[in-house]
């Protein structure tokens, strides 16, 4: 996010609370798990500490699964070792791979259509 990588369509999510960034999420072509036929993805799901408990991880991914519609996806993905988490969201598991980091970790893929569905 630093460098401003984001290419054609991809972006940034952010949630604001008198001024402070709060939580983001982004929107892009690609995760870390090579090789695989997905897309889009949302990736980097973070609220802060203090402004947990507010449901801002739901409104963020919500955000972007709009977006992700209005672009003509039907589905998003995302990728985690996260068991329980991303589930109470919609998402399913669609599939699991190897981490890139270390072959012993297995990260799950998961999906949800952008219509809520």
């Amino acid at each position: 996010m630093d460098a401003n990588a984001f290419q054609d369509w991809e972006r940034v999510f952010t949630a604001t609370q008198h001024g402070v960034i709060a939580g983001y999420c982004t929107l892009a072509k690609a995760d870390c798990i090579p090789d695989v036929p997905y897309t889009p993805y949302i990736g980097f799901v973070f609220v802060g500490e203090a402004f947990r408990g507010q449901r801002l991880s739901e409104r963020l991914i919500d955000a972007a699964c709009a977006y992700a519609r209005e672009l003509g996806f039907d589905r998003v993905y995302l990728v985690s070792d996260h068991v329980g988490l991303y589930e109470k969201y919609g998402f399913e598991k669609a599939d699991a791979r190897p981490a890139p980091w270390d072959a012993q970790t297995m990260e799950t893929i998961f999906v949800k259509q952008t219509d809520g569905q």
